[in-house]
């Protein structure tokens, strides 16, 4: 999932949603990478990679690895690792993550937080259960 330094590596969808395509569903879930090209009425639940092109709308809540915005997201974010959000992105809720990206002339409508590394908490997990 990370490349060289630490940088977030998206890795190739497997997952693709057309421009053209609208999905609207209770929850789409996936272990692979999802790319949204089109229209998504739903949460998501996706393990590794989600990529909101610039066309992309999602309006639903989103868990996954690590997340990148080129469109639009009415929905809360909860990203595992990272989320770059690109001069495009326009995100109307509130995102919880470990790191974010945030390109100039991104847009944030809600509240933002920071939360410890994966390998921190489950540190801290440990210690507390000795």
């Amino acid at each position: 999932m990370f490349g060289k330094k630490g940088k977030a590596n998206y890795d190739r969808p497997t997952t693709i949603i057309g421009k053209e395509a609208v999905v609207d569903s209770g929850k789409i879930e996936s272990k692979s990478s999802v790319q949204v090209n089109g229209k998504v009425l739903a949460d998501m639940a996706i393990e590794s990679s989600l990529v909101i092109g610039q066309k992309g709308y999602v309006e639903g809540n989103i868990n996954a690895g690590f997340v990148l915005v080129a469109g639009k997201i009415v929905g809360n974010l909860e990203v595992v690792h990272q989320i770059h959000l690109t001069k495009t992105a326009i995100i109307v809720g509130d995102i919880m993550c470990e790191s974010i990206v945030v390109d100039n002339g991104a847009q944030i409508d809600g509240n933002f937080s920071m939360k410890e590394p994966l390998e921190v908490e489950i540190n801290s997990e440990v210690a507390e259960l000795s």
